[in-house]
């Protein structure tokens, strides 16, 4: 997940803020989903490749590390938080119909701040055919030559509906953590309006994103096509492969 990696509020009210430093002595959820687990003390490792295009096309490599922080109360409900190596954390609810994250915090950010709606990270039970959507970001697409540079920072690509659908659940899957089998994939499509430049005219450009999650294990690798349309603009793929997990 996207590094779901494969997007992309409103403010914490004064009430929340204080319940998010009540801990409660839950470990993880009373019905954790199978393929996301929640339990405090986990963390996963992962190596992030992102190939930009020609002209000018490079390879970045990084690492990212998401650590599970445990259970909190937060707006008066159990929810459980991860954290990045990038200091971004995410609070996570678990209920009989599956996986929303509810809260994000930056780590330039004295306070979390509320998704507008629980955003569906993964449906229970995980059949396939099962969608939903959810709105997503450009994380890598950049224009040459104009400011901003990167397209998330537009207002119009801020908030771009992703359509998600669980596509398979017996996936084979090798990372530098291991092979894993019978993994579900959730791919993810958003019809983008940009110009085309071989067809001199702007029209509906897929982004696309492949997220796959194994049982008991959680994500073990995301993939993320962004569209290089014109001369003028640089996309690219990115990868997360899971490197290590405990």
């Amino acid at each position: 997940m996207t590094p779901n990696f494969s997007g992309w509020r409103a403010l914490v009210s004064l009430s929340a803020l204080a319940a998010l430093t009540a801990l409660t002595a839950c470990d993880k959820p009373a019905h954790e989903h199978p393929y996301f687990p929640l339990a405090e003390g986990h963390s996963w490792t992962y190596e992030v490749s992102t190939q930009f295009d020609d002209p000018e096309g490079h390879t970045d490599i990084t690492h990212t590390t998401l650590t599970n922080m445990g259970g909190e109360l937060l707006n008066n409900q159990p929810s459980w938080r991860r954290r990045s190596t990038e200091g971004v954390e995410y609070w996570l609810r678990q209920d009989d119909k599956g996986l929303t994250r509810v809260a994000t915090r930056s780590a330039l950010d004295a306070r979390a701040t509320l998704d507008a709606a629980p955003r569906t990270v993964l449906p229970d039970p995980l059949v396939v055919g099962a969608h939903w959507e959810t709105d997503t970001t450009l994380y890598f697409l950049r224009r040459r030559s104009e400011r901003p540079a990167e397209f998330r920072l537009v207002e119009k690509y801020k908030a771009i509906p992703m359509t998600y659908t669980v596509t398979d659940l017996n996936q084979k899957v090798s990372t530098p953590a291991g092979d894993f089998e019978g993994c579900a994939l959730v791919s993810g499509r958003a019809d983008v309006v940009m110009w085309i430049e071989s067809a001199m005219s702007f029209k509906p450009t897929p982004v696309l994103t492949r997220e796959w999650y194994c049982r008991g294990v959680g994500l073990v690798q995301l993939e993320r096509e962004e569209p290089t349309t014109a001369r003028f603009f640089q996309g690219g793929f990115l990868r997360m492969k899971l490197t290590a997990w405990h």
